[in-house]
């Protein structure tokens, strides 16, 4: 089996697919929280953007900013190197697609010394939600997500048998009580399912409690990327190929690491509200429970015992 995705790049020459992009942040989402979580002292978020992030607070996560802040939690954004005392002043440090340079944007998103500064960070007490699509993604942060005892696939997943029925693409996967891919735990709690659209899978060698299980049907593919340049235009050509069962393997993994807390996340649209040039919608927009899930993941995180808020 063989897929082709196109990705517009980053680096180099502008492409067409850059200056128009192929989804935006949907407009008419709104992210209400009937019995906002927090009050007073609630945790305080760092959501990275200093790192080519393929989603941010004023783009594609903006609805998932404003969820939080209707919560009871606004968030600050860091758009440089992370460091020690970078993350003394917050709670929970959150990563969002970052990438890394040249070409294929799949080098290593973060430094060695960034990633010892947040592994050392977790372990004495800091909360991470780490989230890495697809192709380059995972490849971008295999470095830090391998501090946590978390393997990255790297590729794409798909799964012939439990994906959206709505639609053809075997990429974008259920998982629900009803289909027992959801697993029961804190992180789902008031969640009936979860759709993520178009990620890569991940595996934990160490002990720690998988939320979304891939079924026996999953099968991961391998990513061989190529540069095309066609006069002004940049792209990048990526086969995905190469199926191999990612039975066993997870889209969402969560663990406890010394004093801290680690979530991470195989796919990136399920915590964003976003909208095709076809007026497609997918994330929360298109699965309310994603919304629900994504609250209680900050709540986890938080490691607060106040009851999770829920939607309007």
């Amino acid at each position: 089996m063989k897929r082709l995705l196109l990705l517009p790049l980053l680096a180099g020459t502008l492409s067409t697919c850059r200056e128009q992009p192929l989804a935006v942040a949907d407009p008419t989402f709104t992210a209400t929280v009937r019995q906002p979580t927090y009050g007073a002292h609630p945790p305080r978020i760092l959501f990275d953007e200093g790192h080519n992030n393929g989603h941010t607070t004023r783009g594609t996560y903006r609805p998932f900013a404003a969820l939080l802040e209707h919560d009871g939690c606004p968030l600050t954004v860091s758009d440089g190197p992370i460091t020690g005392p970078a993350l003394a002043g917050c709670d929970i440090y959150v990563v969002a697609n970052a990438r890394g340079t040249g070409d294929l944007n799949d080098t290593p998103a973060f430094t060695e010394p960034e990633c010892a500064a947040i592994a050392a960070w977790v372990t004495q007490g800091g909360a991470l939600l780490l989230i890495a699509d697809h192709y380059p993604m995972g490849a971008a942060v295999d470095r830090l997500a391998r501090k946590f005892g978390v393997q990255m696939q790297q590729g794409l997943v798909q799964d012939s048998v439990h994906h959206d029925p709505s639609s053809t693409d075997e990429s974008q996967l259920v998982f629900s009580r009803a289909n027992h891919l959801l697993a029961a735990c804190a992180l789902t709690e008031g969640v009936a399912q979860v759709v993520t659209y178009t990620g890569q899978s991940l595996r934990c060698d160490a002990p720690c409690v998988s939320f979304l299980n891939l079924s026996d049907a999953a099968y991961d593919l391998t990513a061989r990327p190529v540069v095309v340049r066609d006069g002004p235009d940049t792209r990048v050509n990526v086969t995905f190929d190469h199926p191999q069962s990612a039975k066993g393997r997870s889209q969402g993994l969560a663990r406890v690491v010394g004093q801290g807390r680690v979530v991470v996340l195989g796919e990136a649209a399920m915590l964003s509200a976003q909208l095709t040039r076809d007026h497609t919608k997918f994330g929360m927009n298109a699965n309310p429970d994603n919304q629900q899930l994504a609250l209680n993941i900050i709540h986890w995180l938080a490691a607060r015992p106040a009851a999770p808020g829920r939607r309007e």
